[in-house]
């Protein structure tokens, strides 16, 4: 047995050895002298071996004096035998006269050791034949066992004289075991010479553990499940070398959680690692380290040139690791082995490493991005062939979406950099790469990559473009500021900016500004509605960037909706057609073409996933959000928007935060969930969204809230303004924004008919063929401004539009409305069959409307009528505040019972009247209930209980005149449903 750190360890897979020498010390008794060598690598458990052996043969009798030689020792004299003569065992006669003679043979030796001393053939006969003596008089009593661990670092003298004593007492009981390690280039001659010829020599050789036996160490310390998970993995790393084993056995103790499919290993793996190679002669250990930093252009003629030393040197280094097994086919045999290496270099020897290896590769034409690695891990190296390679690597890292590394690498630029004229240009470089992954942290470099602000010209900057901050300030909502660079940026000859310079700031103010289009790029020359005017870009990503930004001001034109489709087929995401994908995408939606950007925004979040630009990914997943709203698909619009508003925070969304958070406030309002809508509504938000196009998302899906929580004047406020910010841009186009329609919902609220009436006529006379979903949408609003009879009419034209417009929710709203219609006159089964119909569709779309499938007509008989007799006074308490848009907790502290009591009566509320929460006011008013208004503060109620000030009933949300998202039927508002 052995012991590690605590448990006891069994030797594993060593039976045969043992097995030998287990025989040599059943003969020990009566056996004359012996000699046993057990060789291996390095930590193959030679010493462990030999120390079980100790053990066994002082079990058996036997005295043993052991040694372990250093390779600090290796030329101090006598070393080895006066650890031998000083064993704790040796009796105390023995070892007083054994150290008398090798005082003796000390003081005839020299002091360099190369004196009469030095040479055991030359020592004198008295100190030879007094050691003998002692030995002899030892092994009259017992067998002697004289061990001797890494025998090829003893002083060639103790050699000597072991070897000396051997010959002379042959027939004596005396045995010698040596261990020395294979894996070292400089062997003892003296050792091998005298050993190999002895006729009594028995040879040990030991091996790295085998899988098995990995797995036999494992199970005896983690159990039989954790060796047949963790054995191939452990054997793989640890090269089957025992104390490697044994550290990864120690880390995943301390961390179960470690992968067992390619351990990283952890600080006892890591010592265990460094301890094996600092026993190897130099330089193995310093070509270990510069391997681990090189990598795969580890050379042996670079790696002996940043080391500096021969190549000769370098190769055998390598061979010795390649005979241990920790290096092959040109690598660490497992990647745990380097990091190892690594962590425990220090990070002065680091750093002067990466930087000599910069250099070296440098001039021998490595790759930049190769050698940009090694100028970011050395820290800082002045040279003027840095700069331009670490930009060389940024660009090719960011073409290849490696993002971090292209902002690793392009940090250390801008650190290092301290020319004014190329600031700039690695400035803008830096912010494009953080555009991808954080839109905020451009506003950091804003003042540099606009250096016209500070009076610096721009003309001959290197690498710079001018147009480059444009996108990030009008993101931000610094309009004055992009306007100030396109009005001083570099023209072209006929003093106005390239069409292709201002391709991109055009689409993005086209985007996200469409006055400001109109206002200011209106003074240079641009394409009319059909892409003329400006020449084509030159580059051909941005063909057709033209007609896409006058399109998103002007509204669809001849062939714009085809361009559109040509550029998502043709354009691959990168930096250059992330605006003209997004405008193509965003006309596709603005023009009811829900099924095709759907489906190109599928794509566009699959390609942006894959490019790791969590902005790309956000912002087209606020698009899906939008679509999704747009096609009634509640839950899936809350799922894109919480994604994009988790991709990148809404601080980092700037102007644009306007499309996650309408869509988001949008679906949860029309799922009920007034309250939750609300916390995205508390969301601060720039002033300048609200002269956006998101703004008018914004406004509009907070105008739709304010319906559903029963304020139709803030709605209305808000309608309006978005209908002034669109007319006010000259882009007052329905299928934006159906402004009118909100309005309209929000008058018929008011009790204002007649108004409603012509913002709904008026929007449906803008509208052209093509606009289904926003026809549809108009078509239900404008039913409810008509009498009883003419609203079937309008609502099956309604109905018929919107099944081909693709907005489900819409469309089971214009159903139930139509339902109520034919209810209205008294069409019965009709009524019956769309009611059944709605129910079905809103469900898929994530909400419930009543099931009024069986309902009759309402002049002969309402099946709700009356039924509310049926409740308890408990019950009809309950309902009543339920009906008043209580939540069950507080409905429970006013009643003062439970919630678990509330939950049971609103539970057979809903089975008596057979209808859901938020239809349960107009079910209690259609029976006749009282609706139990609270009294005034302080006044009691019936139940003696106080209401006290500050306590008043919460305003219903929406009321039984839901409007939008109309719960019920529109029709509902002027009394028919």
């Amino acid at each position: 047995m052995i012991t590690t750190q605590g448990d006891p360890v069994k030797l594993v897979e060593r039976d045969e050895e043992l097995a030998a020498l287990d025989g040599l010390l059943a003969g020990f008794t009566r056996t004359r002298g012996s000699v046993v060598l057990v060789s291996g690598g390095i930590a193959t458990g030679k010493t462990v071996l030999l120390r079980t052996f100790a053990e066994r043969a002082a079990g058996r009798g036997a005295l043993y004096l052991g040694a372990v030689a250093s390779r600090l020792e290796r030329n101090v004299p006598f070393g080895v035998l006066e650890q031998l003569f000083r064993s704790p065992d040796l009796p105390d006669a023995s070892a007083e006269a054994a150290m008398r003679w090798l005082d003796a043979g000390v003081r005839g030796a020299s002091p360099d050791g190369t004196g009469p001393a030095a040479d055991a053939g030359r020592l004198s006969s008295p100190v030879l034949r007094g050691l003998c003596d002692v030995l002899r008089g030892l092994t009259d009593g017992r067998p002697v066992v004289i061990g001797v661990d890494d025998a090829h670092y003893a002083d060639e003298t103790s050699l000597g004289c072991l070897f000396y004593l051997l010959r002379r007492l042959r027939s004596a009981r005396l045995h010698l075991v040596f261990s020395e390690c294979t894996h070292l280039a400089a062997a003892n001659a003296l050792l091998h010479s005298e050993v190999l010829r002895d006729p009594s020599l028995c040879r040990i050789r030991l091996e790295p553990l085998s899988r098995e036996g990995v797995a036999d160490m494992v199970a005896a310390r983690l159990g039989t499940q954790d060796a047949r998970d963790l054995a191939p993995a452990f054997h793989e790393a640890s090269a089957g070398y025992p104390p490697l084993v044994q550290a990864l056995i120690e880390d995943h103790r301390a961390d179960p959680g470690m992968a067992a499919a390619a351990p990283a290993g952890g600080d006892a793996f890591g010592r265990a690692v460094l301890n094996l190679l600092y026993r190897y002669e130099p330089p193995v250990m310093e070509v270990a380290r510069a391997t681990a930093i090189l990598g795969e252009h580890a050379s042996v003629k670079l790696l002996g040139r940043i080391l500096d030393i021969d190549a000769g040197s370098v190769a055998q280094a390598l061979n010795t690791l390649t005979g241990a097994g920790i290096w092959a086919d040109g690598r660490f045999r497992h990647a745990a082995l380097p990091a190892a290496i690594l962590d425990g270099t220090p990070p002065t020897a680091r750093m002067v490493t990466h930087g000599r290896a910069a250099e070296l590769l440098n001039n021998e034409g490595v790759a930049a991005a190769e050698v940009a690695a090694h100028i970011v891990a050395a820290d800082h190296i002045e040279a003027p062939w840095v700069i331009p390679i670490l930009r060389e690597a940024a660009e090719h890292a960011l073409a290849n979406d490696n993002v971090l590394t292209s902002l690793h690498y392009l940090r250390a630029a801008y650190q290092l950099c301290d020319d004014e004229r190329q600031r700039p240009a690695i400035a803008s470089a830096l912010a494009d790469a953080e555009w991808r992954v954080d839109p905020a942290r451009v506003l950091r470099h804003l003042h540099e990559i606009n250096p016209a602000a500070n009076g610096h010209p721009l003309d001959g900057m290197d690498g710079y473009d001018g147009f480059t901050p444009v996108t990030y300030l009008l993101w931000h909502g610094r309009m004055a500021e992009a306007l100030d660079i396109v009005g001083t940026s570099p023209h072209d000859r006929d003093g106005v900016p390239s069409a292709a310079d201002l391709e991109t700031p055009r689409l993005w103010a086209a985007y996200l500004y469409p006055g400001l289009l109109r206002d200011h790029f209106a003074e240079h020359p641009g394409p009319t509605a059909h892409g003329a005017g400006w020449a084509a870009a030159p580059n051909p990503e941005l063909q057709g960037a033209a007609m896409l930004a006058s399109g998103l001001v002007h509204g669809s034109a001849n062939g714009i909706l085809d361009t559109a489709e040509g550029i998502l087929q043709r354009s691959r995401l990168n930096h250059r057609t992330f605006a003209p994908l997004t405008s193509a995408l965003a006309l596709l939606i603005y023009n009811d073409r829900l099924d095709q950007a759907a489906a190109w925004c599928d794509s566009l979040l699959e390609e942006a996933a894959a490019r790791s630009s969590p902005t790309w990914h956000a912002l087209f997943s606020a698009e899906r959000a939008l679509i999704a709203v747009r096609r009634g698909d509640l839950a899936a619009a809350r799922r894109y928007a919480d994604f994009a508003l988790r991709l990148i925070p809404p601080a980092s969304w700037g102007v644009a935060v306007g499309l996650p958070l309408a869509a988001m406030v949008h679906a949860a309002t029309a799922m009920g969930d007034v309250e939750d809508a609300a916390t995205y509504l508390d969301v601060p938000v720039r002033e300048a969204m609200f002269q956006t196009r998101m703004g008018l998302h914004y406004l509009c899906a907070r105008g739709r809230h304010h319906l559903e929580a029963g304020r139709p004047h803030a709605a209305l406020s808000d309608f309006r303004a978005c209908g002034k910010l669109m007319a006010g841009w000259g882009i007052d186009l329905p299928a934006v924004e159906p402004w009118r329609a909100g309005a309209a919902q929000a008058h018929l609220l008011l009790g204002e008919e007649l108004e409603a009436r012509r913002l709904i006529d008026g929007q449906l006379a803008l509208l052209s063929p093509a606009h289904l979903r926003t026809r549809g949408i108009s078509l239900r609003v404008q039913a409810a401004t008509r009498d009883v009879d003419a609203r079937p009419a309008l609502l099956r034209e309604a109905v018929a539009v919107l099944e081909r417009g693709g907005d489900q929710l819409e469309l089971a709203y214009a159903l139930a409305d139509l339902g109520d219609a034919c209810r209205a006159r008294g069409e019965a089964r009709d009524a019956r069959a769309l009611a059944r119909r709605a129910c079905d569709l809103a469900r898929t779309c994530g909400i419930d409307l009543p099931d009024r499938g069986d309902a009759a007509e309402p002049a002969e008989a309402d099946p709700d009528a009356g039924r509310a007799t049926e409740l308890s006074d408990a019950e009809q308490r309950v309902a009543a505040l339920a009906a008043d848009g209580y939540t069950n907790r507080e409905i429970s502290e006013r009643l003062y019972i439970t919630i678990s009591t509330v939950e049971q009566h609103l539970t057979k509320i809903y089975r008596k009247l057979n209808v859901k929460r938020f239809d349960l006011r107009s079910a209690l008013q259609r029976s006749g209930a009282d609706m139990a208004d609270d009294p005034a503060p302080g006044v009691p109620r019936e139940d003696g209980k106080v209401r006290l000030v500050g306590d008043e009933p919460r305003p219903q949300q929406g009321g039984g005149r839901k409007l939008w998202p109309a719960n019920r039927s529109v029709a509902a508002c002027n009394g028919c449903g």
